[in-house]
């Protein structure tokens, strides 16, 4: 009896389920993913062979240019830097409106006198960026405890979020009395452990 020949018919695969699904993988993230806001100066540092990452969240940055001038940023962990200005707010009795508020939230570091608050959440983002390129950074003044304002800053980012962590980014040019002023700052509040971020180098 003559074997019966079964025909090979090719197979066909359906991609419409997961070309559908990959497009909602990408909706998902580009919808919930944020933009980093960018730093106000452009900071190089030195470079070390440590290889310690430093978190992506509850991280209290301060930023020290080749001129000296220090900023401070704070993510924005469970309403952390909402928190941060109330505090700022209550302490030296600002005027800053609901709109305002919400510039700085989405905003990144700042590195102005308390005073420029204020005008510089309700700043448009040209003019914000104008008066981040001509200021003089947070007043620090060692000498005068009362002038420095970076320990006010401090006290009520750590108000703000308990768990952040301080990483220190300096440039390599910056001058080193400025950073050992910072480090002087978070020392008197009892800040002794803070990393310092340096650029990857090779251990050869």
């Amino acid at each position: 009896m003559p074997k019966i020949k079964v025909k090979k018919g090719s197979v066909s695969l359906d991609m419409t389920a997961m070309c559908d699904v990959a497009f909602l993988l990408l909706t998902f993230f580009v919808l919930t993913a944020k933009a980093k806001p960018m730093e106000p100066v452009e900071v190089t540092t030195p470079s070390s062979i440590v290889d310690l990452p430093v978190p992506d969240v509850d991280v209290i940055t301060l930023l020290i240019d080749d001129k000296g001038r220090t900023f401070i940023n704070m993510d924005n962990n469970n309403n952390s830097r909402v928190y941060w200005l109330d505090n700022m707010i209550s302490q030296f009795s600002l005027k800053i409106d609901d709109e305002a508020k919400k510039n700085f939230v989405n905003g990144g570091p700042v590195g102005l006198p308390v005073t420029l608050l204020p005008q510089f959440c309700a700043a448009k983002p040209e003019e914000r960026k104008e008066m981040e390129k001509n200021t003089l950074g947070i007043p620090l003044d060692s000498a005068n405890t009362d002038a420095n304002q970076l320990k006010d800053w401090m006290i009520n980012a750590r108000r703000a979020n308990q768990n952040a962590k301080v990483v220190i980014k300096a440039d390599s040019r910056a001058p080193y009395a400025t950073i050992k002023r910072v480090m002087k700052t978070l020392q008197d509040q009892g800040v002794d452990r803070f990393s310092l971020l340096t650029s990857q180098a090779s251990a050869d």
